[in-house]
């Protein structure tokens, strides 16, 4: 009897010991989805994404390059593309700055071109994916794709690979990293096996210069 008593102790022990460590692992399989979906969370939460970026979007900032949709162009978008690059900007500049640490306030120089106004990042929605924009409004000065461009928008909205869908001229697509910013003007987002992407337009590109 006391043998019997034994096994039956060591069964229930070695039985509660299993429930007690399935337990445990079921638990931390919880704490560890929970974490992942709190993490989603914060990556594609758009406030935080729009706060980000604009604190990395403030400084000053020199123009690079500008890139138009690469694909088969017409004759048309050769010249254009010809165009912006030899349109002279070694001097072209954009300062994002805070007035009274509550106004978002921009100033774009070209020689004795000067632009100014406000500006906000804003993001759309893409399937999962949130998409930045830097939307602008204007004060002084010509509209800010004409000022970077140096052309206007009825001139670029007759190009065949030039969309206006994704953006009016206050809406920007916007990438920011600590040392380069890129504005995507007139493109579209699509659906591609990578994701959804920005594609077609014009991209200025800019490096941090303070």
């Amino acid at each position: 009897m006391k043998i019997l008593s034994a096994f039956i102790l060591t069964i229930l022990l070695v039985f509660a010991g299993c429930t007690s460590v399935e337990y445990q692992a079921m638990q931390n399989e919880r704490d560890r989805l929970r974490a992942a979906h709190e993490d989603a969370l914060r990556k594609h939460d758009p406030r935080q994404l729009e706060t980000a970026l604009t604190d990395k979007l403030i400084g000053s900032w020199q123009f690079l390059d500008m890139e138009v949709a690469e694909g088969d162009v017409s004759e048309e978008i050769a010249a254009l593309k010809a165009e912006l690059h030899a349109t002279v900007r070694q001097n072209l500049t954009l300062d994002f700055f805070m007035d009274r640490n509550v106004f978002r306030r921009y100033r774009g120089k070209n020689g004795d071109t000067e632009v100014t106004g406000s500006f906000k990042i804003s993001s759309r929605r893409y399937g999962d994916e949130s998409f930045p924009y830097l939307r602008i409004f204007r004060d002084t000065g010509l509209p800010l794709h004409e000022f970077l461009t140096n052309m206007s928008a009825s001139r670029l909205k007759n190009q065949d690979t030039v969309s206006m869908k994704a953006a009016a001229d206050n809406w920007l697509g916007v990438s920011v990293t600590d040392d380069t910013l890129s504005l995507t003007m007139y493109g579209t987002m699509e659906l591609t096996p990578n994701g959804w992407a920005r594609s077609s337009g014009i991209r200025c590109v800019f490096q941090r210069i303070e």
